[in-house]
């Protein structure tokens, strides 16, 4: 993936790879210690049905499930399922 400004992927619409709009992302937690990027912060779709961790109205999807960033966030879901189960 090429180089994307964080501040760039606020309020896009978040995707998963066959289509269904899962969101809005708001922002990225980060590992401080080590830079590793480690969740997308999504606000979700009132219709949003997904297995990933949820803290009130938020939903955490790992950041390695991202493909894209570009026009919309492209996620992995199948991914991003498997790592929110660890």
């Amino acid at each position: 993936m090429e180089k994307v400004f964080a501040k760039s992927m606020s309020r896009k619409s978040v995707t998963s790879m066959d289509g269904v709009e899962l969101g809005t992302a708001v922002n990225i937690i980060i590992n401080t210690k080590t830079g590793e990027l480690k969740d997308l912060v999504v606000k979700p779709n009132h219709a949003t049905d997904t297995k990933f961790k949820m803290k009130g109205n938020i939903m955490y999807i790992p950041f390695a499930s991202v493909r894209s960033a570009k026009d919309y966030i492209i996620i992995d879901t199948e991914l991003a399922e498997s790592l929110s189960e660890e």
